[in-house]
């Protein structure tokens, strides 16, 4: 996960930056749970659109999303 002050004072694209680029792990000492269960979700949703084309790859894809879901603790927790 990104400094998105940071970045977004530069207008180059990521490629390009030359600036020093901070970057946040998330674990489950370090919970970051909005963007560990938008992941998730994107990588779930992925893997329906790949279902057919390439199983295999849908198959990972639900397996990491699955992965990913347990660093977003529940809204109970």
């Amino acid at each position: 996960v990104g400094d998105p002050v940071a970045d977004h004072q530069c207008w180059t694209r990521p490629e390009n930056m030359n600036t020093p680029r901070t970057l946040y792990n998330i674990d489950h000492n370090t919970p970051g749970t909005e963007i560990a269960a938008e992941t998730a979700a994107a990588f779930a949703a992925s893997s329906i659109v790949f279902r057919k084309a390439d199983h295999p790859y849908s198959r990972r894809l639900l397996n990491k999303a699955k992965l990913v879901r347990q660093l977003s603790p529940s809204p109970s927790a």
